[in-house]
């Protein structure tokens, strides 16, 4: 039987659902391949839930979705849950090997996906991760979904559907992955009710209300798209506006358009948008609020380029069911560019040295966060080792600092902190430096082992449309006139933004860039 309010309000299907009771013709998907109301995508997400319980999927079952953004991948992974299984976002950019990384620790044997997927054969990539081979919850193969298809063709009239149990509110919604920059991914498993209630608190801050158009282009596989966006967007009746990709004019025209009040976009897709050729011609004032990435530079350039004033600053985690801490709409600029705002009211934090001790306000420590964050890795316990402390903790392995106000400001990783000549120095304190140079659009700074073993500071950053010539040199002036010496990087690398190393899941690696860095100057 399927639950009923406010129970079934407490997953996404479920949610979904109740949307369409309450606002049927109102626009809940603008999508690559066109539009659904409330009412439209209740519709589909019943017709597909009941061919899935028909085919066996139920309750216990994961199922892989490896799709684009789009109608096909919202309706593909509320369906799967209102049939009471488990979806597991598959990441597109994935070849074999990584399919079958993923296959194997999630325990999937039914993938909902496409016969291409950005010019790709995905059913090829598939079979060479054994899909066709596995038999896991008595499932195995594909459903092949087309882009011009409303629906898969296995969704049909039948005389004997089961009934559709519905998702529980305590059950698991997704299971991500997590990126793997130093080590493989994990698998992250998220609960519906935990999700919701989460999103409810992310979308108050951000100061969400009826009518608004949220605008994404981060690959839903990532937890920004599925475990933000589209529970936010469910919890707040707010109409999800989705692209596939940023891609610059084409990107701010989908935007103008739609008249999107709200920006979900980290720098890289801030800078794609900024770098279009016709930037200016395009009218996104509508945009009001939103959130953005983690450096001072990435908020500036939101704030004060896009012109998105309400733009939200945000500290967060896949364990910890997307955002941790946000800044509100209503805060100023300087609060914006300074902090990762406060912690939500689903959530607690605190900052601790390395024998778990509380340090005093100010003080810098690892955060850790208690509430609304996952209670372990799927599978195999030793997944969890230390990342948990006595009272349901999470250790999140990042270094932070709370002020008087209570106010989050990051650091870096613990594991990023370099000891420079016996001094502790932050990597993301040199990194803003650099950033603060008109020359510079990004910057990455990490420690190598020098000729002597001892480690060296090293920056690799990415100008601003401006030649290479002389700007290592330059940009150490300008770190010296403003900082300690120590600071001042040993060596600085310029590079094109093509040649920063990204992880399995498309972000970027500090490992990878330490390894490319380690053979020398270029």
């Amino acid at each position: 039987m399927v639950p009923t309010a406010p129970e079934a309000t407490a997953t996404l299907p479920g949610i979904a659902l109740h949307r369409a009771e309450t606002d049927p013709g109102c626009e809940a998907l603008v999508a690559p391949e066109g539009r659904l109301t409330w009412s439209g995508l209740a519709d589909r997400i019943r017709s597909l839930a009941t061919a899935l319980a028909t085919d066996g999927v139920g309750p216990g079952v994961r199922v892989g979705v490896l799709l684009p953004n789009g109608i096909r991948w919202v309706v593909a992974a509320l369906a799967v849950q209102h049939a009471g299984a488990t979806v597991v976002p598959i990441n597109t950019w994935y070849r074999s090997a990584e399919i079958a990384h993923v296959l194997d620790e999630a325990g999937i044997g039914l993938v909902i996906t496409d016969g291409t997927v950005f010019g790709r054969d995905t059913l090829t990539e598939l079979a060479a991760a054994g899909l066709s081979d596995r038999t896991a919850d008595g499932r195995s193969g594909t459903i092949v979904w087309r882009a011009d298809e409303p629906l898969p063709e296995m969704v049909g009239e039948t005389d004997h559907a089961p009934t559709v149990p519905g998702a529980r509110p305590d059950g698991l919604a997704y299971v991500l992955f997590t990126s793997g920059s130093t080590s493989r991914p994990k698998p992250v498993p998220l609960r519906h009710d935990r999700l919701l209630r989460n999103a409810t608190e992310i979308g108050r801050r951000q100061h969400l209300k009826p009518g608004d158009r949220l605008w994404i282009s981060a690959p839903f596989f990532f937890g920004y798209g599925c475990s933000n966006a589209l529970p936010v967007a469910l919890s707040h009746g707010v109409t999800l506006c989705i692209e596939e990709r940023p891609t610059g004019d084409t990107s701010l025209e989908f935007i103008a358009r739609e008249r999107c009040t709200v920006y979900y976009g980290f720098g890289p897709t801030t800078r794609n948008l900024l770098a279009a050729p016709g930037f200016s011609s395009h009218d996104i004032s509508a945009l009001r609020t939103g959130t953005t990435g983690f450096t001072r530079e990435d908020r500036r350039l939101v704030l004060e380029e896009l012109g998105v004033t309400g733009i939200c600053s945000v500290y967060g985690l896949t364990e910890a069911y997307g955002h941790s801490a946000m800044t509100d709409a209503d805060d100023p600029p300087e609060i914006v560019l300074g902090t990762a705002g406060r912690v939500l009211d689903t959530q607690e934090i605190r900052i601790v040295d390395d024998e778990g001790r509380v340090v005093r306000t100010g003080g810098t420590g690892e955060i850790e966060l208690r509430g609304c964050v996952i209670d372990g890795y799927l599978g195999d316990p030793a997944l969890g080792e230390g990342a948990f402390r006595e009272g349901g903790w999470l250790r999140t392995g990042d270094l932070g600092a709370l002020d008087a106000e209570q106010r989050l400001r990051v650091v870096g990783r613990r594991k990023e902190m370099l000891k420079i000549k016996g001094i502790n120095i932050a990597p993301i304190e040199v990194e803003e430096l650099l950033c603060s140079h008109s020359d510079v659009d990004q910057a990455f700074v990490v420690g190598v082992e020098d000729r002597l073993g001892t480690e060296e500071m090293v920056a690799a950053v990415i100008p601003r449309g401006v030649p290479a010539d002389d700007l290592a040199r330059r940009l150490a002036d300008h770190v010296r006139e403003r900082a300690a010496g120590y600071k001042v990087p040993a060596r600085i690398e310029v590079l094109a933004e093509d040649d920063v190393p990204l992880t399995d899941t498309g972000k970027f690696s500090k490992r990878l860039l330490r390894d490319m860095l380690s053979g020398g100057a270029r």
